[in-house]
């Protein structure tokens, strides 16, 4: 039997009522655990959780040390989502073979990834690491102009809303 991969599904926030903190992974959550071989062994072990209140979350900080495979990274935050100490610890775990998967929205949400070499580079935020392309620097959504940029706008969103829309005036 294959030993299943340890995955850590983790947000950069605290659990705070009605904003992006863990239980709104839950369904990915349970997707993954249920994911099986022909055998019917796991082929993940998942654990989820949010970011602790205390300076440096003792999870995040002591990563390389894990017995974690894989970090699932849900950068919420709008900045202070990492400290030096996690940064340091999240680089340790991925020299040492750990895999990532980062996620992150609009505007400034996630800029904590900006502390992290390679990944920080390839994410464009508002106010940190701007897109090159100051042709991208611009609101898309006529919908939610509320959100500023970089909030890539999909034409299909676009098409469904305008369906839908459609649909409720008939």
């Amino acid at each position: 039997m294959q030993k299943p991969i340890r995955i850590l599904l983790q947000t950069t926030i605290p659990t705070t009522e009605d904003d992006w903190n863990i239980q709104r992974f839950s369904m990915l959550q349970g997707y993954l655990a249920s994911l099986q071989d022909k055998a019917g062994n796991p082929l993940f072990e998942v654990a989820a959780r949010d970011r602790n209140n205390e300076a440096d979350d003792p999870i995040l900080s002591n990563l390389d040390s894990s017995d974690f495979d894989e970090l699932w990274l849900f950068a919420v935050d709008i900045g202070g989502g990492l400290t030096e100490k996690e940064v340091g610890a999240i680089a340790r775990f991925r020299q040492r073979g750990g895999g990532m998967l980062v996620a992150r929205d609009h505007q400034d949400l996630g800029s904590c990834l900006c502390y992290l070499d390679d990944i920080g580079s390839a994410n464009y935020f508002h106010s940190k690491n701007e897109d090159p392309d100051e042709s991208r620097r611009c609101i898309d959504d006529p919908y939610t102009t509320n959100i500023s940029w970089p909030n890539y706008h999909s034409q299909k969103q676009r098409r469904l809303s305008n369906n839908y829309s459609n649909k409720t005036r008939s």
